[in-house]
C-alpha cells in the first residue's frame, strides 16, 4: 500500500468522520464560550479537556454525608488493589515469559485502538460501558479526595486522537499540590490513588454476577433467544434451501427442541450431534430437519422443512473474469486452514472443471460441481495454458491447520526448510484453539524424521510425504525426530470440520413470552450482553493495567508510598532556590508549587524578563532611523534599565493549603507588571534529601514495568499481527 492508497484508506474510514465530527464540535463549543475558553484545553489533533467546576459540590456532600463509611470503604480498596497490583504483576510478568518461550494467541496483548484494531461495530458496542467505567472510576477519586478534605479542582470530558478518536470519558482534577502537603497523611494519598480502582473492580464484580444469571434473566421475558434468517444462499451458490425458507423467518425450535444461542443447545450443536443425547437428534447430510417459526403479527407457529446439505471446501477465492473462466484470486495456508496451500495455483485461470468447460450461462460453475458430490474427492482444474492441477475438496474447517495434514489433525503447523528438514511453527494451544498436541513440541524445532523415515521433500510437500510413505490414520501415533536425535509423539485426531451446511445466514433473535419482551424488542437481549460483556471486560482491563507500578498509572502512586514509607524522610531546613513565572494581571495570586516553603526571601522582576521585552519592541521596528535613536537610548539608560529589572516588588505570601508552610505569592506593587513579566521569587524550603533516592527507586520499578508491557505489545504485533486481544 503507498502513501496515496493510505491516506485514502484512512479519510475514508468511518472512524475518520466521527473524530472530524469531534473536533468540529471542539472548535465551535471554544468560540461559543468566549472568555470563558480557558476552561477548554487543546493539543490538537491529540487531546482536548474540556473543564467544570459545577460537579464540585456534589462531590463534596457526597463525601461528607458518611465520611467514616467511606474511610472505611476506600480501606478495604487499599487492601484489595494492592493485592490486585501483586496479580497484575505476576499475570504480566508470566505472560511475558510465555511470550518469548512459546507464543501463543491468548497471550497476545494488543491495544483496542479503534480504527486500527477493532472495527466500528464492535467500537460502538464500547462507547456505552466504557464511559461509564471511566466516569465512575474519576468520580472515585472526586469521592474519595473530598472524604479526607483535599479539594477538586475541576472535573470535566476529555478525548484525543490523532487520525481518530480511540479514547474518551470524563476526567476529575484533584487538588495535587494539597494532596502532597504534610497536612495530609499518607493513608489519604492511598485512599484516592486506589479508589478508581477499587470501583472498577466492584464494577466488573457486579457485572460478572449479572453475566452469571443473564439466561435466568432473560428467560422471564423471552421464551427463547433463537435465530431470524437474514440470507438464503441460491442454490446456483451452492445453497440447498433456496425454496424451503425465506428471510425474516424467525426459527424458535428445530424438530421441537427449543434453540437457545446463549445457553443452548444452538442450531450449531445440533448440526454437529454435540446435542444427540440431550435432544435425541443425530443429522446427517441427506436429512431433513423441521424448523418451527414465529410469527411475530399473529404471534403464531409455522414450520419451514429444510434439507441437510454439505458445504465444500476448496480453501481458495476466485473471481469470474468472463462468463467462461475464473481466475483464483487467493489461497487460504495452513494457519487459515487451508487444504491446498501446497498446490501451485494462485493467479491461474481456470477455464475447465474434469474436463468440462465452465460456462456461467448454464450455471457450469465450481459452485455447482462442489454441490453435486459430498467431500472427500479431488478435482481437476485446467488453467488457460492447457495445465491440469488436481486440488482436494474436502469439508469446512473448524479450527486453524486442520488440513496440515491430509487424513489427521495433529493440531501443528509445519513450515518446509529444505529437502530434508521441517520447522515446527505452531502449535495449537489444547484449551482455547482445539490443538491436541500442546505440551508434546515446542515450536522453533526442526524435525528429520518421521516415524524413523527420514524426510524427502525435494519433490513433494511434507504433506504429501506423510500422505504418501507414512500413510497415517486417526488414532496413530506420530514420533517426529528433531535434529539432535530427540523423540516426540504426537495425538492424532479426526479433522474438525463443518460437514453440514443448509445455506443461509442469519442473526440472534429473542422471542418474547410477554408484553414486557415485546416492548424492549427481539435484539434486546443481545445487546444487553454485549453492554454487560463490554463492561465486565473494560473495567477488569481498566483496573489491572492502571495498578501496574509505572508512570502516571493508580498502581503507580500507590508504589511511591511505599516506597516513601520505606526510605522515610531526612529534611535539610533553609535550602534556597529561585523560582520563576510568567506574571498575569488578571490573577496577581500565583501558586508557587514548592512544598514545605519557610519563607519567602525577595520577590522581583526577572533581569531576563525586561531585556526578552526590548527585544520583542525592536523586531517590531521597520524604521533603521528609529533602529538606531533606539540603540541610543539603550546606551543612555542601560544602568536604569538594570537597576529596574531587578527592583523588588510589593507582595504579600499566602498558606492556600493551610498546612504551617507559604505556597502562594500574591503581587501588590502599584502599578503591577506588564502581562508576562517573568517574577522571580527566591524562597526557603525544607529540603528532603531522600527524595532523589526515593524518585530513582520507582524509575526503575517504573522501567521494569515499562519494558514488560512495551515487550509483550512488541512480540503481540511481529507473532500475532492479525490478533486482537483485550488492553
Amino acid at each position: 500500500m503507498d502513501l496515496i492508497e493510505l491516506f485514502l484508506s484512512l479519510i475514508q474510514s468511518p472512524f475518520f468522520f466521527i473524530s472530524l465530527a469531534f473536533w468540529v464540535i471542539s472548535f465551535v463549543l471554544i468560540k461559543i464560550l468566549g472568555k470563558k475558553r480557558d476552561n477548554i484545553t487543546l493539543f490538537f489533533p491529540f487531546l482536548i479537556l474540556i473543564r467544570s467546576k459545577w460537579l464540585n459540590k456534589t462531590f463534596h456532600r457526597i463525601a461528607k454525608k458518611a465520611p467514616r463509611f467511606w474511610r472505611i470503604f476506600w480501606n478495604i480498596g487499599i487492601v484489595v488493589s494492592f493485592l490486585l497490583m501483586l496479580y497484575a504483576l505476576y499475570f504480566f510478568i508470566s505472560n511475558f515469559i510465555q511470550l518469548l518461550i512459546n507464543p501463543q494467541p491468548e497471550n497476545a496483548i494488543v491495544p483496542l485502538i479503534p480504527g486500527v484494531t477493532i472495527d466500528l461495530p464492535i467500537f460502538t458496542a464500547m462507547i456505552v460501558p466504557l464511559l461509564i467505567t471511566i466516569t465512575i472510576h474519576e468520580f472515585s477519586h472526586a469521592i474519595a479526595a473530598e472524604t479526607d478534605g483535599v479539594k477538586v479542582k475541576s472535573s470535566g470530558i476529555m478525548g484525543g486522537g490523532i487520525f481518530f478518536i480511540f479514547f474518551y470519558g470524563a476526567f476529575v482534577e484533584v487538588d495535587e499540590f494539597q494532596l502532597y502537603t504534610k497536612k495530609v497523611k499518607s493513608s489519604t494519598r492511598l485512599r484516592v490513588a486506589a479508589a478508581g480502582v477499587w470501583s472498577n473492580i466492584l464494577l466488573a464484580g457486579i457485572v460478572f454476577l449479572l453475566l452469571f444469571v443473564y439466561p435466568q434473566t432473560m428467560n422471564l421475558t423471552y421464551e427463547t433467544q433463537g435465530f431470524q434468517i437474514v440470507e438464503v444462499v441460491p442454490n446456483i451458490e451452492g445453497g440447498f434451501n433456496e425454496d424451503n425458507i425465506w428471510p425474516g423467518d424467525i426459527v424458535s425450535r428445530v424438530n421441537g427442541t427449543t434453540i437457545n444461542n446463549y445457553e443452548g443447545p444452538t442450531l450449531t450443536q445440533i448440526l454437529l450431534n454435540q446435542t444427540t443425547e440431550q435432544t435425541g437428534i443425530q443429522c446427517s447430510i441427506g436429512d431433513h430437519l423441521i424448523f418451527e417459526c414465529y410469527n411475530t403479527t399473529s404471534h403464531q407457529y409455522y414450520n419451514r422443512t429444510v434439507i441437510l446439505g454439505h458445504r465444500a471446501f476448496v480453501g481458495f477465492s476466485y473471481l469470474a473474469i468472463n462468463n467462461t473462466a475464473f481466475t483464483i484470486t487467493s489461497v487460504d495456508d495452513s494457519m487459515q486452514g487451508g487444504n491446498n496451500f501446497d498446490k501451485n495455483i494462485l493467479g491461474k485461470n481456470i477455464t475447465a472443471i474434469n474436463g468440462t468447460n465452465i460456462d456461467y450461462s448454464q450455471n457450469s460453475t465450481l459452485s455447482s460441481f462442489l454441490s453435486q458430490y459430498v467431500p472427500n474427492y479431488e478435482l481437476i482444474l485446467t488453467d488457460s495454458c492447457g495445465e491440469n492441477t488436481s486440488i482436494d475438496v474436502n469439508f469446512e474447517p473448524r479450527i486453524a491447520t486442520a488440513y496440515s495434514l491430509r487424513n489427521i489433525f495433529v493440531g501443528i503447523n509445519f513450515t518446509k526448510v529444505n529437502s530434508t528438514h521441517i520447522q515446527i511453527s505452531r502449535v495449537l494451544s489444547n484449551q482455547t484453539e482445539g490443538g491436541v498436541n500442546e505440551g508434546r513440541i515446542n515450536e522453533g524445532i526442526l524435525i528429520t524424521h518421521v516415524n524413523g523415515i527420514a524426510l524427502n521433500l525435494t519433490s513433494q510437500s511434507f504433506r504429501e510425504f506423510v500422505d504418501s510413505i507414512i500413510k497415517p490414520k486417526v488414532g496413530d501415533i506420530l514420533v517426529v525426530t528433531d535434529i539432535t536425535g530427540q523423540n516426540y509423539t504426537l495425538n492424532t485426531v479426526a479433522i474438525p470440520v463443518n460437514p453440514i451446511y443448509i445455506g443461509f445466514n442469519s442473526q440472534t433473535y429473542g422471542v418474547p413470552k410477554n408484553w414486557v419482551g415485546q416492548i424492549t424488542g427481539p435484539n434486546f437481549p443481545i445487546h444487553y450482553y454485549q453492554f454487560l460483556f463490554y463492561t465486565w471486560m473494560i473495567s477488569f482491563s481498566l483496573a489491572l493495567f492502571n495498578l501496574l507500578p509505572a508512570g502516571i498509572f493508580d498502581g503507580g502512586r500507590m508504589m511511591k508510598e511505599v516506597i516513601a514509607k520505606i526510605i522515610g524522610e531526612k529534611y535539610h531546613p533553609k535550602t534556597k532556590k529561585k523560582l520563576k513565572y510568567e506574571f498575569n494581571p488578571k490573577q496577581p495570586q500565583q501558586h508557587l508549587y514548592t512544598h514545605n516553603i519557610r519563607k519567602i526571601l525577595s520577590c522581583c522582576i526577572s533581569p531576563s524578563s525586561d531585556s526578552n521585552q526590548r527585544s520583542k519592541d525592536n523586531s517590531k521596528t521597520k524604521n533603521p532611523s528609529l533602529d538606531q535613536s533606539q540603540k541610543q537610548h539603550d546606551s543612555i539608560e542601560s544602568a536604569s534599565i538594570k537597576a529596574n529589572s531587578e527592583l523588588n516588588l510589593d507582595y504579600i505570601a499566602l498558606d492556600t493549603a493551610e498546612d504551617g508552610f507559604l505556597d502562594t505569592i500574591e503581587i501588590r506593587s502599584k502599578p503591577l507588571p506588564a502581562p508576562k513579566t517573568i517574577i522571580e521569587v527566591e524562597v526557603e524550603f525544607d529540603l528532603d534529601e531522600r527524595e532523589k533516592l526515593k524518585k530513582r527507586v520507582f524509575r526503575i520499578i517504573s522501567w521494569i514495568t515499562g519494558g514488560v508491557i512495551i515487550a509483550s505489545l512488541i512480540i503481540s504485533l511481529i507473532k500475532f499481527n492479525n490478533t486482537l486481544f483485550w488492553l
